[in-house]
């Protein structure tokens, strides 16, 4: 009949007895999904139902059913296919979602996590002063990237992480040691770690790189030691792998201080095979940061009296 609206060609709306009206359609694959809420008008049920058919139409659409999906049932998921984890950041992501992420998030389901819920954790975490806030950097890009992929996979429209600079690490300047700090640091320490103190420092040797260093890397005649592999140290166990990077695969030449100190260091130490250790713990093995710093390190630096 004329003047009588038209069945729209898209989904269909009806009157709930509680007077309130519900929206109802098919995805591409005609699969019958529910407006995750009802509307208090006929008018606002069909402009919902517009909005889908506009985002379907485009590849927008997100299946409102996967945004269910709690923040800690996507974790488990999204750990699941996560691979060429080192151990050190396996260990790093282990310690933030248990003390950052999952106390807050864990319950919600992925829908539910929209900016202001972020940018409420994170003034939180700022306010309460109890870490850095460059572990809360740390914990805000670990959320950006689970959120991320769950945008990928569909489970998500966008990621709330949008927080301009709220990823950002602001270390303090480095401070750089003068050659007479670096002599005298040297000086300080037992004989055995003298060596180990000057290839760092002139090296730019990290500390797992430097523990991992291998007699047969180090070539006294040309002067440079070869970074193959380092030592990460996690849950006290110790873990052998490349450099972080292809550029942390390098051969680093020394100067003559550093290169004498060596020599001295591998002459007091003639039992070690080309496969063993420039710089082993005093009982073999791999040097612990921990027992280096509390008894090589700050006693070294501790300032006199």
């Amino acid at each position: 009949m004329a003047g009588r609206n038209p069945r729209r060609a898209f989904g269909s709306v009806r009157r709930l007895p509680s007077g309130r009206w519900q929206a109802r359609y098919y995805d591409l694959q005609g699969r019958p999904h529910t407006g995750p809420a009802t509307f208090a008008t006929k008018t606002d049920a069909n402009r919902y139902l517009a909005t889908v058919e506009a985002d379907l139409t485009r590849g927008a659409w997100n299946n409102p059913r996967l945004g269910k999906t709690t923040f800690r049932a996507w974790v488990e998921r999204w750990q699941q296919t996560t691979t060429n984890l080192r151990p050190t950041t396996c260990s790093l992501y282990g310690y933030l979602l248990g003390r950052f992420l999952l106390p807050t998030f864990g319950e919600l389901p992925l829908a539910r996590i929209d900016v202001m819920a972020v940018r409420t954790w994170l003034a939180e975490l700022h306010d309460a002063g109890e870490v850095s806030a460059t572990t809360i950097a740390k914990a805000y890009r670990l959320l950006g990237r689970i959120l991320g992929a769950a945008v990928e996979a569909g489970y998500l429209p966008a990621s709330p992480c949008v927080i301009k600079g709220a990823g950002v690490e602001r270390a303090p300047e480095m401070q750089v040691a003068t050659v007479q700090q670096v002599r005298a640091l040297a000086d300080a320490v037992p004989a055995r770690y003298r060596a180990m103190i000057l290839v760092a420092a002139y090296g730019g040797l990290r500390w797992g790189e430097l523990v991992g260093l291998r007699v047969r890397h180090v070539d006294l005649l040309h002067g440079t030691v070869r970074i193959a592999e380092q030592i990460a140290e996690v849950n006290g166990t110790f873990m052998v792998g490349p450099p972080k990077s292809e550029a942390g695969a390098r051969t680093v030449t020394l100067p003559t201080v550093a290169v004498a100190a060596l020599v001295d260091h591998l002459d007091r130490h003639p039992g070690a095979s080309a496969d063993g250790l420039v710089f082993p713990a005093a009982d073999g093995g791999y040097q612990r940061r921990s027992n280096f710093r509390r008894r090589i390190w700050l006693p070294a630096t501790r300032p006199p009296g």
